[in-house]
This record gives C-alpha cells, sequence and structure tokens, in this order.
C-alpha cells in the first residue's frame, strides 16, 4: 500500500479503515511506533546486561530530583514526601543496644539522608543478623564511620548504596509495623542508590558498592523476588570482576603491591592496611559465594567456572580478627583457588578454614554437584539417536562411564570435605552455629546432587543421598531457630532439596509395602511391614522438622514460607494416601 503523503491520515489508510496506524516519523516529535521501538531496544539491552553483566558495563538510572514522589504511607495511601514521625513507642520494637535514642523518629524525606538517631536505631537491628545476610566489613569501622553524626560526612565514608541497603535490611528486621510501613520507601532508596552508584567517581571505597550489591540481591532473593535478586547478584560479580578482586595477590601478577589487582591501580589504590585489603578479600569471597549458591536455582551458569577473566587467583579468606590481630604474610597468594579445591582428591592444603573460606569451599561444591547433575541425560536413547546401533551403543556407554567418573571424584572431594567439616570445633556461640549449620547443609545437599544421578545409573544405587538428608535434618537440632528469627535465604533452597529426598523415599516405601503385602509368608511380611512402618515413620518426622524450621522463618523470608506450603502440601497428600 503506497502513501499519497495526504495529512494528517493518508488516503490509503482512510480507505482501509486504517486510521489508527496512519504516522508520519519527519515530525518533531515521535511516533508511538518509534517509542514502542525505542523501549524494545531498552528492554533488549537490559536483558543482555542481566545475562551478561561481565561485558556490560551496569546501566545508569537518572532521577529527576524535581519530580515529585508519592509513596504509600501506614493506610496504604499515598502521602508526601516528606516522612511524618514514625511511632516507636512499644519499647519492645526496639534491640538493646538502642536504648535511649528516645521514642520519636525525626522525619525523613524520601531521599534525604535520615538523622543520625534513625540510623543508630536501623543499625541496631541490622548488626545481630548481618552475617547470615552477607555482611563482610570490618564491623568496627563500619559502625564509627555510620555512627558520624554529619550526614554528608557519613555519605562520603561509606556511599550511599551501602548505607542505603543496611538502612533498608534494618527496617525489615524492625517488627515494628510504624517502621515496616515505610519498607518499600526504603526499599526504593537502596535501589536508588545502587543504580546511581556509578554516575561519578566516588569519594569512597567502591568496595562498598560491591558490599550493597550483596546485601540488596540476598534482600530480593529472601523476598521471593529472583529476577530482581540475579540482577543485582550479577551487578556484585560485574563490580568485583571489573575490579579484578578475583585476582588479588594472585600469583600470575606477583609484582602489583599487596591488595591490588591487574588494571585497577587507578581506581583501587594500595589498601590502607591489613583491615582494609581483608575486606576486599572477604567481600569478593562473599559475591563468589552469592553466585554459587544462586545461579543454578536462578537458571544461569556461575560466573566462576574457570573462564580466563572470571579465574579465581584470590587466595581463602581469614576471619576479621585474623587481619585486625596478625595481619597478611607478604608472601601469601593464591592460583586458581578454587579449582585446584574441586579437583582435590586428598586435601594437602591447611589454608582456609576460616568460616567464610569453608562456605564457599561448600557453596563451591553445591554448585558443581547440581552443575554436573543438571548436564546429565538420564536416557541412553538421546545419545544414540543419530547413530547406528553400534556406534550409538558405544558412546552411550562412553557417555555413562565418563558421566560416572566425573560424580565418583567430586563425590570423593565432598566426602573428604565433609569429614573436615565434621571434624572442626563446635560453634560456640549463635551467630556462629548457623554459619555452621548453612555451611554443612550445602556440603550434604551436594551429596545429594550426586547420588539422586547415581541411582538412575544400573549398579551404582545406594542411600547416601538419604542418609545426607538424614543428617542435614540432624543438623537442625544443634541451633536454636526461634533465637534468630531470620536465617540465609538459600537455606530454602537447600531445605527443599532434602525435602524431596524425604518425599521420593516415602513414594519407594509405599511401593514396598504393596509388594510386602502379596508375601505368602506371613510371619517375614509382618517383620518386614514393620520395619517399612518405622521407616516411614523416621522419614514423615524428618520431613516435618525440616517443614516446621522453614515455617519459623517463614515472616522475614517469604520465600521459605512459599517454598514450606508446597511441600506441606505434598506431605498432607502423602499423610492421607492408603497405605
Amino acid at each position: 500500500m503506497r502513501c499519497d503523503g495526504a495529512r494528517p491520515i493518508c488516503g490509503p489508510c482512510i480507505r482501509t479503515n486504517r486510521e489508527a496506524d496512519c504516522e508520519y516519523t519527519d515530525g518533531t516529535t515521535r511516533s508511538p511506533t518509534q517509542v514502542l521501538e525505542d523501549n524494545i531496544v531498552s528492554l533488549e539491552a537490559r536483558i543482555h546486561e542481566l545475562e551478561h553483566p561481565e561485558t556490560v558495563a551496569p546501566s545508569v538510572t537518572l532521577h529527576d530530583p524535581h519530580a515529585t514522589m508519592l509513596q504509600p504511607g501506614p493506610s496504604g495511601k499515598p502521602t508526601s514526601p516528606i516522612w511524618g514521625r514514625l511511632d516507636t513507642a512499644c519499647g519492645s520494637c526496639y534491640p538493646s543496644n538502642s536504648r535511649g535514642y528516645g521514642t520519636n523518629l525525626a522525619p525523613l524525606d524520601s531521599f534525604v539522608e535520615p538523622s543520625a538517631e534513625v540510623v543508630q536505631t536501623l543499625v541496631g537491628f541490622f548488626l545481630p543478623k548481618a552475617s547470615q545476610i552477607g555482611f563482610y566489613l570490618h564491623q568496627p569501622r563500619f559502625l564509627k564511620s555510620i555512627y558520624t553524626q554529619d550526614a554528608e560526612t557519613r555519605q562520603a565514608r561509606l556511599s550511599p548504596a551501602l548505607l542505603n541497603a543496611v538502612y533498608l535490611w534494618g527496617v525489615h528486621f524492625s517488627s515494628n509495623s510504624s517502621l515496616l510501613a515505610h519498607e518499600p520507601v526504603f526499599l526504593q532508596r537502596a535501589v536508588h542508590a545502587v543504580a546511581t552508584a556509578l554516575a561519578h567517581d566516588p569519594p569512597y571505597n567502591i568496595i562498598y558498592n560491591v558490599q550493597a550489591e550483596i546485601l540488596l540481591a540476598n534482600y530480593f532473593f529472601s523476598a521471593n523476588r529472583l529476577l530482581e535478586g540475579r540482577y543485582h547478584c550479577n551487578a556484585a560479580v560485574a563490580l568485583a570482576l571489573s575490579c579484578r578482586l578475583n585476582k588479588i595477590r594472585s600469583q600470575a601478577h606477583a609484582d602489583l603491591p599487596a591488595g591490588v589487582s591487574l588494571g585497577v591501580a587507578s581506581a583501587i589504590p594500595p589498601p590502607l592496611d591489613a583491615i582494609e585489603e581483608g575486606e576486599r578479600i572477604n567481600v569478593f569471597w562473599g559475591v563468589f559465594i552469592l553466585d554459587k549458591s544462586w545461579a543454578v536455582t536462578v537458571g544461569s551458569p556461575s560466573h566462576f567456572n574457570g573462564s580466563p577473566g572470571a579465574q579465581v587467583d584470590t587466595p581463602w579468606p581469614l576471619e576479621m580478627e585474623e587481619y585486625e590481630e596478625y595481619g597478611i604474610p607478604q608472601d601469601l597468594q593464591g592460583i586458581r583457588t578454587t579449582e585446584t579445591f574441586l579437583a582435590e582428591m586428598v586435601s594437602t592444603s591447611v589454608d582456609g578454614t576460616s568460616s567464610v573460606a569453608l562456605l564457599a569451599k561448600s557453596s563451591a561444591l553445591f554448585e558443581r554437584a547440581t552443575r554436573l547433575a543438571s548436564q546429565w541425560t538420564p536416557s541412553e536413547s538421546s545419545v544414540r539417536s543419530t547413530l547406528s546401533p553400534a556406534d550409538g551403543q558405544t558412546l552411550a556407554m562412553a557417555y555413562v562411564e565418563q558421566a560416572a567418573a566425573d560424580f565418583f571424584l567430586l563425590d570423593n572431594v565432598i566426602d573428604r570435605y565433609t569429614a573436615l567439616l565434621l571434624a572442626s570445633p563446635e560453634a560456640l556461640d549463635h551467630d556462629a552455629a548457623f554459619k555452621v549449620l548453612l555451611t554443612r547443609t550445602f556440603a550434604y545437599v551436594a551429596t545429594i546432587r550426586v547420588h539422586g544421578i547415581l541411582k538412575q545409573v544400573e549398579g551404582l544405587a545406594q542411600d547416601k543421598d538419604l542418609d545426607a538428608a538424614r543428617a542435614a535434618v540432624a543438623l537442625i537440632d544443634t541451633v536454636n531457630l526461634t533465637g534468630c528469627p531470620f536465617i540465609n535465604p538459600i537455606m530454602a533452597i537447600l531445605w527443599t532439596a532434602i525435602c524431596r529426598v524425604f518425599i521420593g523415599e516415602i513414594v519407594k516405601l509405599r511401593i514396598a509395602w504393596t509388594s510386602t503385602s502379596l508375601l505368602e509368608d506371613q510371619v517375614a511380611a509382618a517383620t518386614e511391614m514393620h520395619r517399612l512402618e518405622t521407616d516411614h515413620d523416621n522419614i514423615i518426622a524428618g520431613l516435618q522438622k525440616v517443614l516446621n524450621a522453614m515455617t519459623v522463618f517463614a515472616q522475614t523470608c517469604p520465600l521459605m514460607i512459599h517454598i514450606a506450603v508446597q511441600a506441606n502440601k505434598i506431605r498432607q497428600e502423602l499423610e492421607n494416601a492408603t497405605r
């Protein structure tokens, strides 16, 4: 159809009743089609940025400082940008270290730094659970900076991105209805702060922006907003790789100053002391743990799988107190840190025994086992389909043998590592106990992933996955769940894997009941039935213990309750089924 140029609507469009589709693109304003095309290009760029953060510079979202922002108030209705007083008359809503700050908090604007009084209150809620959400900085220095009375000085020292991420978690942990009513505003502040963090050269340490992305990613994962969690996880990885935090003290670049990585000497100057270098090392491993924990869960590959730009040479982290008390040996270097660990049949290294290092190792094993399991082809027919029968059978056998070898190698590493974990001293305090729970559960679920596949190979079936699930459930009794109303959200995924093992075992027992009831020897049948009943009751008890644990954390972790509801529904269906 040829346009005759008539305006405002051309003749052909009038004759075919397509007036709404008639657009001219030579005017001063953009046509609806052009605007739509621009939006599509923008969305495609954002999707590419989400999936390939290592190759794309993070986008910057600009905020119009003159725009009027309407936020939901406690009643759900929009309020003005200037917040009213937050009623905190209920003294029990405050943590013990926030006493003396008064009962009324100063007014807050949605994009203005809170008063020192509000900051102290929110930090008081944040700190007791900081390690559960991936906080890796030196706490005394952090507190000294964040408790600075002057807001501008506070922002210059710590970065608005980190500050607002901490404030967000503080509100989330407050259990104060007045504060929680403003959680959407604090979330908006945090997202805006990280989006604009790299708009100009910051006066603060860029490591703080990486830490902020870790906190924000865990917030979204906990809220069952996995796509947004993945975005901020990728942003943390992109920042860490762009700063070459994975190359700190690399043997490949031994000529660089301590704490500095190749290519970023101007962006990240040498650390002032061992504590600052320790923060860089530990924050990097925090990014690594985040990536390994959630990559397979959200359906994307890990960024740290040995590719040249993402090879990890940074040495295993120490406890923050060790950096402070003993410093870092000048000759400490690393090369292929995680690859060496994953390939070790017999561990000869005494490095990597700090709580963060052990968690990094466990998450690496979990990701490796899950990735191998996802690559397993359960049917040989898919291997043979395009080949002759003889060639197909040979190739299929070779495939199964190679896959089994890979799984057995990884299983050996997991077993030796788990033995090391079990030999380590028991946790002495509440926070350490939860770290041990997470670290060991990662390792047990890695075993579950490996043996879930080996069960499918004829002649390789074992019950190590069930044994691992039982061991993971036994760990729950080692911590006081009610003493900490929050736990790392990845535990929802790990406990789900354990529930699946138990549910699968219940189904298997139900099948065994049917065959046992057909035995002619009534004595043997009764004995076997009693054993099956006992096993069934024990499995149900283990499953219920996991579901109860998930329920404890449901209020502060929506992801936990989302998964627990589904698992509990399956459990009830199994319970109601006729044995």
